[in-house]
């Protein structure tokens, strides 16, 4: 039975209109650095919770990095937002405007500060996430492991294991505040970037296996987004083999949990 003139009306119709949104859909280009990103947002967007975390941490390169005018102040009074090795020194402890409040990209953010009690324990222990005995395992040798970022208020963590100058991997948990949008977007921007990114099957949410040309040294880096808004990642030096930082993964995140 034929349709109708109004029934195949609207099935051209409804054709022109999903080419069309198909049409605009690949036109969007796909972000490859964090300025896109952060342009292809919807504005405004509501202020993220980020009391308790490092200043450093969520302006350079997290959860703040898309609003373009961020100011410090510091229990002294002074700004310490644009100077990376002073921000390092201080956690947030409030936000105006308040954490879900809808905010434009260039609207004012102010954030009060406390200086980081280097004296407290270890937030983190990202060292046992893998043992030097697996990691040697892996990197075919005695391995050292050294806690590199672990202090209260990350939203990182990390470990770097050392075989020789040549060989070593650096295992790292990135936490919710920890990107300019989120996890799945710091891998999708990751693989944008990379030449011949390789989807990597059986680990997180989505992995992917990107070639670093431009790292000191080259290197090779296994990324994988994590159950709430987390990322993994682990950095093989020398063009390490993506089997190798699988095995990596595969035992941090048995004990990061999935």
């Amino acid at each position: 039975m034929k349709p109708s003139p109004l029934v195949a009306l609207g099935i051209t119709a409804g054709i022109v209109v999903a080419t069309a949104s198909a049409s605009v859909a690949a036109a969007i280009p796909v972000p490859t650095t964090v300025e896109q990103l952060c342009a292809a947002e919807q504005w405004p967007r509501p202020m993220p919770d980020v009391v308790g975390k490092n200043l450093e941490q969520v302006t350079r390169q997290g959860a703040l990095a898309c609003w373009d005018n961020v100011r410090g102040v510091a229990p002294d009074g002074h700004d310490p937002v644009d100077n990376a090795t002073d921000a390092a020194g201080y956690l947030i402890t409030a936000v105006s405007p308040p954490p879900g409040t809808p905010i434009g990209r260039h609207d004012a953010v102010t954030v009060q500060l406390t200086g980081i009690d280097r004296q407290a324990p270890p937030a983190s222990r990202p060292c046992d996430w893998v043992t030097t005995d697996e990691a040697a395992g892996i990197l075919g040798g005695p391995a050292t492991a050294e806690p590199l970022v672990d202090e209260p208020g990350s939203v990182e963590f990390s470990c770097a294991y050392q075989r020789s100058p040549d060989s070593g991997v650096e295992s790292e948990l990135l936490m919710p505040g920890a990107f300019p949008v989120d996890a799945a977007s710091a891998l999708a921007l990751a693989t944008a970037t990379a030449n011949n990114p390789t989807t990597v099957e059986g680990l997180g949410v989505k992995a992917a296996c990107v070639f670093n040309a431009g790292t000191t040294p080259p290197s090779t880096a296994l990324l994988v987004v994590l159950g709430g808004d987390r990322l993994y990642r682990a950095v093989g030096k020398y063009y390490m083999s993506c089997d190798s930082l699988k095995l990596f993964a595969q035992t941090a995140i048995g004990r990061i949990g999935a």
